[in-house]
């Protein structure tokens, strides 16, 4: 989009240390150098400390005695410029060199300044979400950093527009990271028309966590209204996400061989992103069963076979996924082993149902006389 705002580039990092940290990507050369040319190009003398402990790395100190000089000869140049820009510019710099503790004592102190204008105590809010969502992701971190936004924004005066708008975004990634879904789906859907907040993730990134949020929280009537009727949301998966696009008209046309390639490829994804890993299980497990709940909601009966085939795996697979969620309660239906069939709680409760409704007549029926008996006492025929 012409539009587009640029993300910093030492964002991406904590992307690439994270997944360094996976065991099937644990020294994995190419995400090795892009780190460390990251690391060398921002003079991220901080962060390179931080990535050597945590990735166990041989740290060269005279690169960062080099990267640590830069460092402290910028942060001087910062303090000599405007009063009023000076705190805004070295906590971007801090933020940007990965100095996690300076950063936040420098956001912290503007934050408890009453003196300091509200739209940079709010700037100074996002800057500490930012850092808990930079260094591991923090959860705790990042919800406090949204409730004090929230705090100053809806607040006595309020924000503005743009401070408003920002706080959807930040917000919505906060939701996903405790997968409160359904608020992330809302939020990003109702952000990415006029998403500003690059600083925090590029485009692409929020285009994502849109689609996956949407894909699991919202009823299959809303979903293509809101990705695929959705103006710049429908412009992006049709020219730039078509792998998203797929994940998502896979389901919604029922091709769910093609739907479950298109999550093998989500999981991957999601294993890579800190704030998505943790759920990355338990997402693809909800996504499979969402799928099984779709194919058997129109059926009293279906064969293994034939799901079988419709998803292009064995019907054993099929019978022990089926089973398994069946016997947890989240699947209503039952497997005939004999006929090799699923049978849906349709069928198996129609003779539970018109016991039902026979008793529920009877007893409406009883109500009924003995109303009239007590109006009949009192009517003169």
């Amino acid at each position: 989009m012409e539009s587009e705002g640029v993300t910093p580039e030492y964002i991406q990092l904590a992307h690439w240390k994270f997944t360094l940290k996976l065991k099937e990507y644990q020294n994995d050369p190419e995400l090795m150098n892009k780190l460390m040319n990251g690391i060398k190009k921002g003079n991220m003398a901080p962060y390179y400390k931080e990535v050597c402990t945590d990735l166990k790395w041989e740290m060269d100190q005279k690169l960062y005695d080099e990267m640590a000089a830069a460092n402290t000869a910028r942060l001087a140049e910062l303090e000599k410029e405007h009063e009023n820009s000076v705190v805004d510019e070295e906590d971007q710099y801090l933020c940007s060199i990965g100095d996690k503790e300076g950063a936040l004592a420098l956001a912290n102190s503007k934050l408890s300044d009453k003196s300091v204008p509200k739209t940079h105590r709010i700037d100074a809010v996002f800057a500490l979400f930012r850092i808990a969502y930079f260094h591991g992701c923090d959860i705790k971190g990042m919800t406090a950093a949204i409730e004090k936004a929230t705090e100053l924004i809806e607040g006595s005066g309020g924000g503005d527009w743009s401070s408003r708008n920002k706080l959807k975004a930040y917000e919505g990634v906060c939701s996903f990271a405790v997968r409160d879904y359904t608020r992330a789906a809302r939020l990003f859907v109702d952000v990415v028309p006029t998403f500003e907040s690059y600083e925090l993730a590029d485009f692409g990134t929020i285009i994502r966590y849109t689609v996956l949020a949407c894909m699991i929280a919202l009823p299959r009537c809303e979903l293509k209204k809101k990705l695929m009727h959705h103006g710049v949301m429908a412009q992006s998966l049709n020219s730039q996400y078509q792998d998203l696009r797929e994940y998502f008209v896979s389901l919604y046309d029922g091709r769910y061989a093609d739907f479950l390639v298109a999550l093998a490829r989500v999981e991957t994804e999601m294993k890579r992103d800190p704030l998505l890993h943790p759920h990355y299980r338990h997402y693809v497990q909800e996504m499979r069963l969402r799928a099984y709940k779709q194919i058997l909601q129109a059926y009293r009966s279906l064969s293994l076979d034939y799901m079988a085939t419709s998803f292009g795996v064995t019907w054993q697979f099929i019978e022990r996924e089926v089973a398994k969620l069946a016997a947890a309660g989240r699947l209503q239906c039952k497997i005939d082993s004999v006929a090799r069939t699923v049978v849906t709680s349709a069928h198996l409760n129609d003779d539970i149902d018109r016991g039902l409704l026979y008793k529920a007549t009877v007893k409406r029926g009883d109500i009924l006389l003995n109303r009239l008996k007590k109006l009949a006492r009192v009517m003169d025929f």
